[in-house]
């Protein structure tokens, strides 16, 4: 990278974001990226990775193309680039095939910095007629992990990202990025992308500033209060609850016992309120949220002081994604794992019966295709909305069964599932636009008036050939009222005025066949199989880091192939352990030592003879048996100078 190139990185990031200094690692990928080498980036949570690609897309000619796995990410992304002046925008499923095309003519036009992308629209008709028009310089793959089976969030659709651009992959740059890989999934990526000698760039898995804690107790609720009310004076916190009725019933709790300000966020909520509750944590102006664990993907608050998961997540990655969520910032910060052993248990089940049959499948495959009018080979052009209550109706299952074989479908790259989408507004215009502009000027009442010409102006020509779409914000924004006059004006236009139809967006999850229909799913025994086993093992994983009785940071980065980690000194383990020595050199050398010296002591005999918990016991003889000073025969422990055998 050349001395001017360099200068022009330094002089965007004050420009745009406002910073002087690149964090660790960011300067080192953004001058490979500028070399034109692949790379690989592995920071945790919170490292600063989007920075990696967008940076160099507003110092470089050409496209930069993000592909992005959620949603919710993308379009929070790309509203913060738009906030920063930074040309971006995104095509997925959630927006109309009309929408789509334009973006991308836009795109060929040079009108973007970045464009973010989801993976299944690569396999599309229209991307592939576009693509050689398209002047890419960077392919950037966000949540690379995705790409490996042995990844916690396998996608099928991620393993065809290089066969879809391989038109154009020598003449580009590519870029993996993951907060959370293994060493088998780094390799998996690097294959799978074919990168050419990258460039791997990785922060490491330690987060100093983090004391990471797990409480085992069957008083969990209690444990949780106990908890909030002791970090509620370091700051804002976050509790993942697992599910809908959880978040409820501890938000109401906290609220009512610790006066604390709680709000609960998961699914069920009206898609304005998530947005609404997002936004006011994000800003600081509300204390707790208690979430299932949608909340947080894509968000930007450094400053977290506490993360509480109720309930254990399924595998060491994602644990180590949303517990780091806390403490962004380098200050210190407190991750709580709170655990009882039917945890497990539960676990387990869970991910058993979230495998359905694969008669189950089919069954709710059929009743998903009739419910969207889908023939045997027929295709989907853009997402439409989901009802899991009547799908499940349709199909004769339970919602649970139902819901899990959308996500087994969704997971194996059959269908596209949307679940956590920004609120937009469809309006279509049915009268002509004579008519429409003849009302507006005759109309007396001058809000309405107003309402419609700023309506008939946003919307555009578009909406008369078909139901356009745009972010219910900022609609809401140019018509300069609040959100719920915007469906009362409409309702008032569609109901009395008979002059057009709308439609909300974001009440239900959308859903769009990737394929086209089959008359039977192609899926063999062993692919179902294979997905859910993996799972169990990485359950085997997380439960090895709950049981440990050593630093439970070296365990995370142990599992994420880092070597010759050092204790972190400041865990729940190391800080007991810490403690267990100052009260042994104080005062349990003496005793033991004698005790043992005399003749071999089972731990239940120590117990008794000095009146000490087990626990206590326990520690007190790891220590002296890493010093040997104390062996072991069989189960009873001797002084390692003592003469017996």
């Amino acid at each position: 990278m050349n001395h001017k190139t360099l200068t022009e990185a330094r002089e965007a990031l004050k420009k745009y974001w406002g910073y002087s200094t690149f964090r660790e690692g960011q300067e080192e990928v953004i001058h490979a990226v500028l070399e034109q080498r692949d790379t690989m980036v592995l920071f945790p949570t919170g490292g600063g990775k989007s920075l990696c690609y967008q940076l160099p897309s507003v110092v470089t000619e050409g496209l930069t193309v993000v592909i992005s796995p959620l949603v919710a990410l993308m379009q929070d992304q790309v509203q913060q680039l738009n906030n920063r002046n930074i040309a971006a925008t995104f095509i997925n499923s959630s927006i109309s095939s009309w929408e789509v095309e334009q973006r991308l003519v836009n795109a060929r036009n040079g009108m973007y910095d970045l464009l973010y992308c989801a993976p299944e629209r690569l396999q599309t008709t229209l991307w592939q007629a576009e693509l050689p028009k398209l002047d890419i310089n960077l392919i950037a793959i966000d949540e690379a992990h995705c790409i490996s089976e042995w990844g916690h969030d396998f996608r099928p659709s991620y393993r065809e990202i290089r066969p879809a651009l391989e038109s154009i992959a020598a003449s580009v740059s590519w870029m993996a990025l993951t907060a959370t890989a293994t060493p088998e999934v780094r390799t998996d990526i690097q294959n799978n992308l074919e990168l050419s000698e990258p460039v791997v760039v990785s922060k490491g898995f330690d987060r100093p500033n983090l004391k990471w804690w797990v409480l085992s107790s069957e008083q969990k609720d209690q444990k949780m209060l106990t908890a909030v009310r002791r970090a509620s004076n370091t700051g804002v916190g976050l509790i993942y609850a697992g599910t809908r009725r959880n978040c409820e019933e501890l938000s109401s709790k906290i609220q009512k016992q610790l006066g604390i300000e709680t709000e609960s966020y998961h699914a069920g909520k009206e898609p304005g309120d998530r947005e609404q509750i997002q936004q006011r944590w994000v800003e600081g102006n509300l204390p707790l949220v208690v979430a299932t664990n949608a909340f947080g993907m894509g968000i930007d608050k450094a400053d977290c002081r506490y993360v509480i998961h109720y309930e254990m997540p399924y595998s060491l990655e994602a644990y180590y994604q949303q517990a780091g969520r806390a403490g962004r910032d380098g200050e210190e910060s407190f991750p709580l794992l709170l655990f009882k052993p039917s945890d497990l248990r539960i676990a387990e089940k869970r991910i058993k019966d979230s495998y359905p049959e694969r008669e189950q499948l089919q069954r709710v495959y059929d009743a998903l295709c009739d419910s969207l009018d889908l023939a045997v080979g027929s295709e989907m052009e853009t997402a439409e909305e989901l009802s899991i209550d009547l799908l499940s109706k349709r199909a004769g299952f339970s919602k649970r069964i139902t819901r899990s074989a959308l996500n087994v479908l969704n997971h194996l790259g059959i269908i596209e599932l949307i679940e956590y989408i920004t609120p937009r507004i469809g309006v279509h215009f049915i009268a002509n636009r004579d008519y429409i502009r003849e009302l507006i000027s005759k109309s007396e009442n001058e809000r309405k008036r107003l309402f419609l010409d700023t309506l008939l102006r946003q919307f555009g020509g578009e909406a008369f050939a078909e139901m356009k779409y745009l972010d219910f914000d900022y609609v809401r924004e140019k018509l300069n009222v609040s959100p719920n006059a915007v469906k009362k004006g409409l309702q008032v236009l569609q109901d009395h005025d008979q002059i057009l139809q709308f439609h909300s967006r974001g009440d239900l999850p959308l859903v769009k066949l990737l394929e086209e229909r089959q008359s039977v799913l192609r899926l063999s025994k062993k692919e179902l199989e294979q997905h859910r086993n993996t799972l169990l093992k990485k359950l085997e994983y997380m439960q090895g880091y709950i049981e440990t009785e050593g630093c439970r940071e070296v365990y995370i980065r142990q599992y994420f192939g880092e070597s010759q980690v050092r204790p972190c000194g400041h865990c729940d383990n190391c800080l007991s352990e810490k403690k267990g020595e100052v009260q042994f050199m104080d005062s349990d050398l003496l005793s033991i030592k004698q005790a043992l010296s005399k003749g071999g002591k089972t731990i239940p005999h120590l117990c008794r003879q000095f009146g000490w918990s087990r626990s206590r016991v326990k520690k007190s003889l790891s220590y002296l048996i890493r010093e040997e000073k104390v062996k072991v025969n069989e189960e009873k422990y001797i002084w390692a100078n003592s003469t017996e055998n």
